[in-house]
């Protein structure tokens, strides 16, 4: 058992986001207070003119794909949605604030929670940007006016992807649909969970009509872009997450067929295999170009990553976030996702560390691993999941386990296979399933919160107390996160708290 305590300081480095979010208002709002200065600088690109053509678009978007670099390549993110989950466990010793999002005691200033709010808005902020613009640029031929279309697809994909992490974070959201460009238009009430639902989904539709299929390069290396597959695949997963099993089911469809399991479960996040077969849209990182991802390293001992020579590597004392205990006994004997996933060592606060994520030859500039978002995986499970119990579901399911043990996924296995003799529900089969396709991949809270509150606290309760002494019980309104209190001074009051 794990002793349940607090550090009762913040070390000073965690003070950065604070300035860096009215950093980030200030960029936003700034430009547009022209009253401030009225002769404007050589040298500088004025907003209104550096959208004047559909190359200009392009660069702009590709902002907001960076700026997922630094919501899903953060560790703050790993930690408010995989350690929330019974899937891993955090380092009781750790600053009091990372603990108070694994035992559910986060307050409304918690900075790590401050931070994925603000990196989110300030996505959906240049996204809103480049919607808002895009209208107004010149397109001298039909293949431009497609390539402006398919820039405010990908804008809207972008933007829907933060509004879903949000909704499921913090409920109630305000529903920023235009740029932010004074404080005219800074403040809004939150918009109910059904509204934001339904905004996701328009999006996530349009954007499914202007998206190609997929990429083969061109002037602006689009491999990796969001595709139609991208939109419609995140779209089953809103419909899914919000209830709606039939448009999950019909979004889903779409996508059946047209991608493939990679052979080898562990190849999935192997170093430099990216935008595989089986990946549907997966959040680039480069060590070339100084992007490489960079929060896998705190979840390897510094004894492991010398012992593997990695040079970028490696948490000198205990381990941040590591496998719970539960977590270690779900997977059968030959199941190869469990060693892809996690090893065993001797030392620190854990008996083994997360090792999905590990680049042999990272240095400095972090590892040549994407993090896919949305794999083929995935959609099969979803789709599964979204029409219930059938010999059609169990096959769906059944794929995934197959590559699971190394075998072929189109060809059945009795000796791997699930039916509907098996003991358990429909519903504990897919989720027993899921949690072991994607342990580690922030996917295992979002999965808890489809089933009703009261077998989520179950659930998280008793891995709490499992896991750690002294932890108080877990109830309902704690499911989702408190709305950052500056967001409500900011405000006015405009915008409340959750409830309790």
């Amino acid at each position: 058992m794990k002793k349940y305590r607090f550090k009762n300081f913040i070390k000073p480095g965690l003070l950065k986001p604070q300035i860096n979010i009215f950093l980030a208002i200030a960029m936003i709002i700034l430009p547009a207070c022209d009253d401030f200065i009225d002769v404007a600088p050589e040298g500088s690109i004025d907003a209104d003119a550096f959208f004047s053509n559909s190359d200009e678009l392009v660069f702009a978007l590709n902002g907001v794909y960076a700026s997922q670099r630094g919501i899903f390549g953060n560790l703050n993110y790993f930690n408010l949605i995989e350690a929330r989950s019974d899937n891993a466990g955090q380092d009781q010793s750790d600053q009091k604030e990372r603990v108070e999002t694994d035992t559910f005691e986060e307050t409304p200033g918690n900075l790590l929670m401050v931070n994925i709010w603000t990196q989110n808005y300030i996505l959906i902020n240049n996204a809103n940007t480049v919607i808002a613009r895009a209208p107004g640029v010149p397109a001298d031929s039909d293949a431009e006016q497609a390539l402006i279309n398919r820039v405010v697809g990908e804008a809207k994909f972008l933007r829907a992807m933060s509004y879903f992490t949000l909704v499921n974070m913090f409920g109630d959201l305000p529903l920023r649909t235009e740029p932010t460009t004074d404080f005219d238009n800074a403040v809004l009430p939150r918009s109910s969970v059904a509204d934001v639902y339904a905004f996701i989904a328009s999006d996530l539709t349009e954007a499914a009509n202007v998206l190609p299929d997929s990429y083969t390069g061109g002037a602006f290396n689009e491999v990796g872009r969001a595709t139609r597959f991208a939109a419609l695949a995140l779209l089953g997963k809103v419909q899914l997450q919000n209830g709606n099993g039939a448009a999950a089911s019909s979004a889903l469809q779409n996508v059946i067929g047209q991608f493939s399991l990679l052979d080898d479960y562990a190849d999935i996040h192997a170093a430099g295999n990216n935008n595989t077969a089986e990946s549907i849209f997966e959040v680039s990182f480069n060590p070339t170009n100084q992007t490489g991802l960079g929060f896998n390293n705190a979840l390897i001992p510094s004894s492991e990553a010398s012992r593997l020579g990695i040079v970028a590597g490696g948490n000198g004392g205990n381990l941040p976030t590591f496998p719970t205990n539960d977590v270690q006994t779900i997977y059968e004997a030959t199941d190869l996702r469990a060693a892809a996933s996690f090893t065993p060592y001797d030392g620190g606060n854990a008996t083994h560390y997360i090792s999905k994520y590990i680049d042999l030859d990272a240095a400095g500039d972090g590892s040549d691993i994407n993090l896919v978002l949305l794999r083929y995986a995935d959609v099969l499970l979803m789709k599964a999941e979204a029409d219930g119990e059938s010999d059609a579901s169990y096959e769906l399911i059944n794929q995934v386990r197959r590559r699971a043990f190394g075998q072929d996924p189109g060809a059945p296995d009795p000796t791997i296979d699930i039916d509907a003799a098996m003991p358990g529900t429909f519903l504990e089969k897919v989720m027993l399933e899921r949690r072991r396709e994607f342990v580690f991949e922030n996917q295992r809270w979002l999965d808890l919160k489809r089933l009703p509150d009261s077998d989520v606290l179950t659930i998280i309760n008793n891995h709490l107390s499992a896991e750690y002494t002294g932890v108080p019980s877990v109830v309902a309104n704690r499911l989702i996160y408190p709305i950052p209190q500056q967001e409500i001074d900011i405000s006015g009051g405009v915008v409340q708290q959750n409830p309790n």
